[in-house]
């Protein structure tokens, strides 16, 4: 028997991705999720559950998943079209340490 476990917060990542979410990329969304809440427990040395990482893992990921494809990239144009990107892990490393989450011990 088949038995999918759902995870709320990847529930909610794809409802906030809308119509950028591709269903089909469902093990690509876990595994970003579980690389993203790696490096935040390794940061803070909190717990998984912990519910203080909740919005930055979910920035983070959403962030990742959005940005596939473009790795290594600084910047690009298309047309009249520009993005520049920053680096995520750094990003989320910053975020966490701001926001007081992170514990040395």
């Amino acid at each position: 028997m088949d038995e999918t476990i759902t995870n709320p917060i990847i529930d909610e990542i794809i409802a906030e991705l809308g119509a950028n979410y591709n269903t089909s990329d469902s093990n690509v969304l876990d595994t970003i999720y579980a690389d993203v809440v790696t490096i935040a427990t390794d940061v803070t040395k909190l717990e998984a559950s912990d519910t203080r990482l909740t919005p930055y893992i979910k920035k983070a990921v959403k962030s990742e998943y959005l940005c596939r494809g473009a790795e290594g990239l600084k910047s690009r144009s298309e047309g009249s079209i520009s993005a520049s990107y920053g680096d995520i892990t750094d990003t989320l490393r910053a975020d966490l340490i701001r926001g007081g989450l992170r514990r040395c011990y």
